[in-house]
């Protein structure tokens, strides 16, 4: 539901963003359409997010029934192979151990290749697809980071600069 919403008012953002950029930059959006506009704008800041997280917890809820029937029969081989004592029985502290971190241990998958699925997903940034919506070759342009604070006076501590300098 959150990410219905969302789009929603990305939607109605993304409009009113490109009306105030057609008035005071409007070669920001030049041979850009206002749907194509929308779209760029919405893909960029879309909660994506809410999708991924909502699938972890649905594929969690399916899978427990089936990671619980595995686990146990796991541990009933486990436990007659080594011919244990009865203190590794159902229901004894060991079992519930085990029972309790390989079942969070199976959900915790199901949320790994949630956000592996998220990151390998994720669509292109706002800027730069709208720089290639106008037709600028973005693949030949070095987007420099700024570097924090804490790194630059690294450096020049590393450089030996008085610390008064700082």
């Amino acid at each position: 539901m959150r990410w219905f919403v969302s789009i929603a008012g990305l939607r109605r953002d993304a409009a009113e963003e490109y009306s105030g950029r057609q008035l005071d930059r409007a070669q920001t959006i030049e041979g850009v359409s206002e749907a194509e506009f929308i779209r760029i704008y919405v893909d960029g800041y879309s909660p994506r997010w809410t999708v991924y997280a909502a699938l972890a917890l649905i594929s969690a809820i399916l899978i427990t029934p089936f990671a619980i029937t595995g686990l146990l029969a796991f541990w009933d081989w486990v436990t007659a192979y080594v011919n244990a004592s009865d203190v590794f029985a159902p229901g004894y502290y060991p079992w519930m151990f085990y029972l309790f971190f390989a079942l969070v241990g199976a959900w915790a998958f199901c949320g790994f290749v949630a956000a592996r699925f998220h990151h390998k997903r994720a669509p292109e940034g706002f800027n730069a697809a709208l720089m290639r919506a106008r037709g600028e070759p973005i693949d030949d342009v070095v987007i420099r980071r700024a570097r924090p604070k804490w790194a630059r006076r690294a450096r020049v501590i590393a450089e030996g600069a008085p610390k008064k300098e700082l």
